[in-house]
């Protein structure tokens, strides 16, 4: 299996190891595809704030994979603040959140200044879906990260327009229950995407001829190698086959900083949400494509032999 990092909305939910899942056929009695009908789902995604767990299923470009975790809350310092907003887009920045006396062991700094237990993540149970082309079912691993793992899992793993419903039993976490929509796999323009202050820049894609509830997300990262939390995200975008990034924001974002290899990362994505005892949890079905950002003077390196005579690769991967 393949797994990805979702550097705009999987903060908090870095792989640690596969947990255990198991796939068998759909019952032959019963067809999960046949009521395709999504008019009734909503696009809603967990606010960063609220988010304590997120599960993905991703149709990649050779996989169809699931994972996710749930969290006893929400790290405060994760969630990024809005510095901006245009378009239909915000630029977030990162927080510093101070505490003293600094925070002991398996605690961090929260809000106002007062220290909080450091969340882990909980069992929430066997984690079924249906929808899908094979039932899968979900037992955590040691570190209660789910995951579709070794099970084998049919390619696409799902219809475009199918209904996918997650139940997770409950465990130290209630049980709950998100739906989503199968996704048509995205197709965006090969080649590198040019940034420049004061320029607005048009993101390009073959639109869905029926998106249904899935809507696209666009993630601009520019420093993710230089250590500096700032982005640009634009979410909920119609998917209309092209959308225009703001260049006020555009602008922004570059005097934040910049480093080595920027990237801006579009997912076609349905999305719902729950509410439970630990905070909001997510469902994201989504296809996601990643491409290079060119920032002219920007040269990105992973060692000296990148770099143009005379210049050395930095530790934010850029030469100088």
């Amino acid at each position: 299996m393949k797994t990805r990092d979702y550097a705009g909305y999987l903060l908090l939910f870095s792989v640690w190891g596969v947990g255990c899942g198991s796939t068998s056929p759909a019952p032959s009695n019963e067809n999960p595809h046949e009521d395709t009908n999504t008019s009734e789902l909503r696009y809603a995604p967990c606010d960063a704030s609220q988010r304590a767990g997120q599960f993905t299923v991703e149709l990649g470009a050779d996989y169809t994979a699931v994972q996710g975790r749930v969290f006893s809350g929400v790290v405060p310092a994760h969630v990024r603040r809005v510095e901006a907003e245009e378009g239909g887009c915000r630029l977030l920045r990162g927080r510093t959140l101070f505490c003293e006396p600094a925070c002991g062991a398996s605690r961090t700094c929260g809000e106002g200044g007062v220290c909080i237990p450091y969340p882990t993540a909980r069992n929430v149970g066997s984690v079924s879906l249906q929808g899908l082309k094979a039932e899968l079912s979900l037992t955590p691993n040691s570190g209660r990260f789910y995951s579709s793992g070794s099970a084998s899992l049919p390619h696409p793993g799902f219809d475009e327009g199918a209904r996918i419903q997650l139940v997770a039993g409950g465990a130290e976490v209630e049980a709950f229950t998100l739906r989503g929509q199968g996704v048509g796999a995205l197709s965006v323009p090969e080649g590198p995407i040019t940034l420049e202050r004061g320029r607005p820049v048009t993101v390009s894609w073959t639109p869905s001829s029926s998106p249904g509830a899935a809507r696209i997300h666009i993630l601009v990262d520019l420093a993710h190698h230089g250590g500096i939390a700032a982005s640009l995200e634009c979410d909920g975008v119609a998917d209309t086959g092209s959308f225009t990034l703001p260049s006020g924001l555009i602008s922004r974002l570059l005097d934040v900083g910049v480093a080595g290899f920027p990237k801006l990362t579009i997912s076609r994505r349905s999305a719902d949400s729950a509410a439970t005892s630990a905070g909001c949890v997510d469902l994201l079905v989504l296809s996601q494509v990643d491409r290079e950002i060119r920032i002219p003077g920007l040269v990105s390196c992973g060692d000296d032999q990148d770099c143009p005579e005379g210049k050395t690769c930095r530790p934010d991967l850029t030469c100088q």
